[in-house]
């Protein structure tokens, strides 16, 4: 382990030099910086540069991606998000990606139950439409910085990338997990193993996917929760995470909306999906067969990676499993 590293993180004397480095003249000051909500997989730090202050996000695992190339695509439509201020692919104490942001001040977008949604879902509703008529002109998978080397996946069963649309989702393998362990027997796990497929087959490839057969940009981390979002004053004044950054289906996207604030039961905030919704223009059904598979790969493909099968939510998304499998028997 580099010596830069100690039992807190990253020391703020290396990440200077880092940021020193990347910028070609020294900060004032730098901090660390723990952003109260969102994901952990990068050290942060506060740089401050005379009257300028910049985020300096340095990865903790080398090969994981900023999500450069999505966060341009955004930029050059016009939707907010920072400025980039300077990236380094292999940056860090260990060759880790390094970047720094534009400084945006607001609230990352986090609440709990009782607690009101801190912006208006029909903002939101409109920012993602606009970011999901950015096409891609490539195959399905996660986009990265390098679009010539998009090998990375962060979770097993999905791509990296693909040609086709079923493709992307490794339900063969999920399905083999699942019947060793014991959450699903033969003719379910049968059933998953060629559900892509079947419903590709059955129009997916046309009338079920809303752009056809073209994978759209999608944000794909929890863009309306999980601090993906900074709020001042009510209003979103920036889209940042770009980590999971996906070329795929806008309803893949969608259905992750469904799931949180529809589906699941358990300690469910408050979010108006009709207002969103209407937003966003959509009027798709959950519960069609896209709408199913979907739910299906994010309780397969994510939630049982972790949750004990035992615990209340556990039992709920197998069970959930099992009834949406028993729905394409058949």
């Amino acid at each position: 382990m580099s010596k830069a590293l100690n039992r807190a993180g990253l020391d703020p004397g290396y990440a200077r030099q880092i940021a020193e480095g990347m910028l070609g003249r020294c900060s004032d000051r730098v901090e660390s910086f723990w952003p109260a909500v969102g994901g952990d997989d990068s050290y942060s730090f506060r740089l401050r540069l005379g009257r300028d202050q910049m985020l300096l996000k340095i990865k903790k695992q080398p090969g994981s991606p900023v999500g450069v190339y999505f966060h341009r695509r955004l930029k050059e439509a016009g939707i907010p998000v920072p400025e980039l201020i300077a990236f380094d692919p292999k940056g860090g104490p260990n060759g880790e990606a390094c970047a720094i942001w534009e400084w945006v001040e607001g609230e990352p977008a986090e609440w709990g139950p009782g607690e009101p949604c801190p912006y208006d879902e029909a903002e939101l509703g409109e920012l993602l439409r606009r970011i999901h008529e950015l096409r891609f002109d490539g195959p399905f998978g996660f986009l990265g910085d390098d679009l010539s080397a998009r090998a990375f996946t962060p979770l097993p069963d999905l791509g990296p990338v693909s040609e086709c649309w079923p493709g992307f989702f490794h339900c063969d393998r999920a399905a083999q997990r699942y019947f060793e362990k014991g959450y699903l027997n033969r003719r379910e796990a049968d059933i998953l193993s060629s559900l892509p497929h079947r419903i590709f087959a059955q129009g997916a490839g046309g009338k079920l996917l809303p752009y056809g057969p073209k994978p759209r940009l999608l944000h794909m981390s929890d863009i309306m929760h999980n601090g993906n979002l900074i709020v001042r004053d009510g209003r979103i004044v920036a889209i940042v995470d770009y980590v999971e950054s996906t070329a795929g289906d806008p309803r893949w996207e969608l259905a992750w909306f469904d799931y949180y604030f529809s589906q699941f039961p358990f300690n469910r905030v408050d979010f108006d999906m009709a207002r969103f919704r209407a937003a966003y223009g959509t009027d798709h059904d959950p519960g069609d067969p896209l709408g199913r598979f979907y739910l299906l790969a994010i309780l397969l493909f994510e939630k049982l990676l972790w949750l004990d099968p035992s615990c209340p939510t556990g039992q709920w998304v197998i069970g959930t499993v099992k009834k949406m499998l028993a729905s394409f028997d058949g």
